[in-house]
């Protein structure tokens, strides 16, 4: 690790903790309340708080983008492959599901930073934060595995797989971010 970035690891830890702390307030909103329209504002809100933060510009933008696109097509094949079910019948993935990966998706180049350049532990990481984030979010709302065995079994090897991928885009769509296109000094010259 260079010299410059060990000097900027205690700087950045702050925002690391913000970012993780505003995602799990988030993810926890949203299964609690399990509405599609109080999901939409939470994901609206989150966003822009994380963008006006510590958003990293077009490039994050565009992570955000991919990452919900792949998650929301993700829950719809695993909801008709009939690893889960809503209230115990076949069903589509409801809406405010689809509402958890932007807000996932603004960790990978901020909480999640320090496992991009690790892929085993990422896999490890996903794997098994995979695994519990379904098993807790089946817990707290009427999504569930349709095999306690299998559907927990397949979540993880999913996201021993997709994680570390994920964390991959992630940084190569971070070395192409550019400062000057982060949303912060716009939104400072709103306000000035």
């Amino acid at each position: 690790m260079s010299s410059l970035k060990l000097r900027n690891a205690p700087a950045r830890f702050p925002a690391k903790l913000g970012n993780a702390v505003l995602f799990n307030l988030s993810w926890i909103a949203i299964v609690m309340t399990h509405s599609s329209v109080i999901a939409l504002a939470i994901v609206v809100l989150h966003l822009a708080v994380h963008f006006v933060l510590l958003g990293k510009g077009r490039s994050e933008a565009v992570l955000v983008a991919g990452v919900t696109l792949l998650g929301a097509v993700l829950d719809q094949l695993l909801f008709l492959t009939g690893v889960f079910t809503l209230a115990g019948q076949p069903a589509l993935a409801p809406f405010w599901l689809a509402c958890l990966w932007p807000v996932f998706a603004t960790s990978l180049m901020h909480a999640f930073e320090g496992l991009q350049h690790r892929p085993s532990l990422a896999a490890v990481v996903g794997a098994v934060g995979g695994a519990l984030s379904y098993f807790a979010g089946a817990r707290l709302t009427a999504v569930e595995f349709s095999s306690p065995l299998w559907g927990p079994t397949v979540i993880a090897l999913l996201w021993a797989v997709l994680f570390p991928l994920l964390l991959k885009c992630a940084t190569r769509l971070s070395r192409h971010s550019d400062p000057l296109q982060s949303w912060e000094p716009a939104v400072r010259r709103a306000f000035d």
